[in-house]
Parts: structure tokens; sequence; C-alpha cells
């Protein structure tokens, strides 16, 4: 990513690390604000599919970058949209579900 370099690929993935780590506290304090339940099963499932998704995303971009451009969109393509699919389904499900009326 960064030739001739040795510590700036440690930094650019410390930041991306980072940034993760952000989202993921940034949308459990986002839950917390407008009083959304959701238990920690939920939670773990719903950073599991981000996780792999960011996964996908890196492994689609290192098979570009390999010169494999049409691999890599293919790559993203396949396995991209159904993260996408299952992550706004548990949205759907966990977050924006309807209140019980008593």
């Amino acid at each position: 990513m960064f030739p001739g370099t040795t510590i700036l690929n440690y930094l650019f993935w410390m930041a991306i690390g980072m940034l993760q780590v952000l989202i993921v506290v940034g949308a459990y304090e986002w839950l917390k604000r407008y009083d959304k339940k959701v238990s920690w099963w939920q939670m773990v499932l719903m950073y599991g599919c981000f996780a792999s998704f960011c996964l996908t995303i890196a492994g689609g971009a290192t098979l570009s970058g390999e010169f494999e451009t049409r691999g890599g969109l293919f790559f993203i393509g396949f396995l991209g949209v159904p993260h996408i699919i299952v992550g706004a389904i548990m949205a759907r499900l966990f977050i924006f579900k309807k209140q019980l009326v008593k």
C-alpha cells in the first residue's frame, strides 16, 4: 500500500481499526439515546455482520490491488450484497421494531 515504508502500513491499519471501534461505539450510543432496547446477542450479530462486511470490502480491494479488478468486483458484489440485505433485515427486526401496544 505504501511502498518503501515500514511504519505507514501499520499506522493505516491501526487507524482503520480505530474507525471501526468508533462506528460500533457510536451505534451503541445512538441506540441508547433513542431508547432502543437491543440485547447483547443482537449487538453481537450486528457487529459480526459489520465486521464480515468490512472483510469482504478488504478482500475485494486486495484483489483489485493485485490487478484482478474483475475478480475484486465480483467478490464484493457476490458477498457484499447479501451482507447489506442481511444487515438491513437485522436492523428492521432488532432496531426498528414496532412497540407493543398495551
